[in-house]
C-alpha cells in the first residue's frame, strides 16, 4: 500500500502492515528535511557499507517516533538503528530473510530467547516470535531508490508465518510473487520484522542510504532489557 504524507489514513496503513507486512508513505520528508537529516547522520567510509548502531542524537526526530507511535497505535520507542549506505564502491546483495535478532543490554537466557551472539560489543538475541510481532520498523529513504538501484523486495503476507527456515523460504518464493518496493527519497517504508525480504546488487550503482530505525512499544520480560530504548521527552 502507497500513502502520502498529509493524506495519509492511519487506520488504513496499519490495516496494510497487518495484511501485507509492509506500507509505503510517500513523501514523508521533503528535499529539504532529507537534506538536514542527513547530514546529521555519519559520514560512513565509502566501502564501509553503513554504520551499524547510529547514536540517537543522529536519528531521533519527532517526525518519525511520531509516525510509528501512530502506526503502532500506541506510545512507541527506538531500539535500534542502522544507516545502509550502498555505493558504487560498496555494492552488495542480501538474500531472503527475516529480521530475527534484537539488540539486549546484556546477556540472560531465558526460555524462548535463542542463537545469541555479540556484534560490535553488543548482545543481540532471537526473541519469541510474539516480540518481534509487537514491533515496527521504519526505512526511512535518503535517496532515490528505484528499480535499478537495489530496491528492497517482500513478499507480502510472508509475517504472518512465523520463523521460516531455509526449506519453507524457498517453498514460499515458489508460492508466492515477490514485490518491488521502490522509493524516493523522504519516503519511509514501514515493514514487521518477519517479512520475508531480500535486496539485490544494484545494476546502476549509486548511493542510495536508507535510515532503519525498530520500534518497540513494550518492555522484555526481566532480568532482559533492550540495549537502548530512545523515547522522545
Amino acid at each position: 500500500m502507497q500513502a502520502e504524507r498529509g493524506r495519509t489514513d492511519a487506520a488504513a496503513v496499519r490495516h496494510a502492515i497487518a495484511r501485507d507486512g509492509y506500507a509505503l508513505l510517500q513523501g514523508f520528508l521533503n528535499a529539504g528535511e532529507c537534506a538536514g537529516l542527513a547530514a546529521r547522520l555519519p559520514q560512513t567510509a565509502a566501502r564501509a557499507g553503513g554504520t551499524r548502531n547510529v547514536p540517537s542524537e543522529l536519528h531521533c526526530t519527532d517526525t518519525l517516533d511520531a509516525a510509528a507511535c501512530q502506526l503502532m497505535d500506541r506510545p512507541a520507542f527506538a531500539v535500534r538503528a542502522i544507516l545502509f549506505d550502498k555505493t558504487p564502491q560498496s555494492n552488495w546483495a542480501v538474500p531472503w530473510h527475516q529480521d530475527l535478532a534484537i539488540p539486549v543490554h546484556e546477556r540472560h537466557d531465558l526460555p524462548g530467547y535463542r542463537a545469541w551472539s555479540l556484534k560490535e560489543g553488543v548482545w543481540h538475541v532471537q526473541p519469541p516470535p510474539a516480540v518481534l510481532d509487537a514491533m515496527l520498523t521504519l526505512r526511512l529513504h535518503l535517496d532515490d531508490c528505484t528499480a535499478d538501484n537495489a530496491p528492497l523486495q517482500v513478499v507480502p503476507g510472508s509475517h504472518a508465518l512465523g520463523r521460516l527456515g531455509a526449506p519453507a523460504t524457498a517453498a514460499l518464493l515458489e508460492q508466492r510473487l515477490a514485490v518491488t518496493c521502490a522509493a524516493r527519497a523522504g519516503d519511509v517504508l514501514a515493514m514487521r520484522p518477519l517479512l520475508l525480504h531480500a535486496s539485490a546488487k544494484a545494476r546502476q550503482p549509486r548511493q542510495r542510504r536508507v535510515l532503519h530505525v525498530e520500534y518497540a512499544a513494550q518492555e522484555l520480560p526481566a532480568p532482559l532489557r533492550w540495549h537502548r530504548a530512545w523515547r522522545q521527552d
